[in-house]
């Protein structure tokens, strides 16, 4: 094989392997940021010493989604 042969198969084997690791890469992005809202959610519910209802509810929606990220 010339190398011509070998550098153009290399070539499109790495263009395919970037192209699912950049859709997987995106949505791991995605899944922090969302896991980071939580937090930041849980962190601003620990120092309020009045949480309400509809403030629990959103955390556990948004824990909820996390976790359906994750089982994915």
């Amino acid at each position: 094989m010339e190398s011509s042969s070998i550098i153009t198969i290399a070539t499109a084997v790495l263009s395919i392997v970037s192209l699912f690791l950049g859709a997987k890469y995106r949505k791991w992005l995605e899944r922090g940021r969302l896991f980071a809202q939580l937090l930041d959610d849980i962190v601003a519910a620990a120092e309020d010493d009045n949480i309400s209802e509809e403030e629990f509810q959103k955390i556990v929606a948004e824990a909820k989604k996390v976790a359906a990220e994750v089982e994915e």
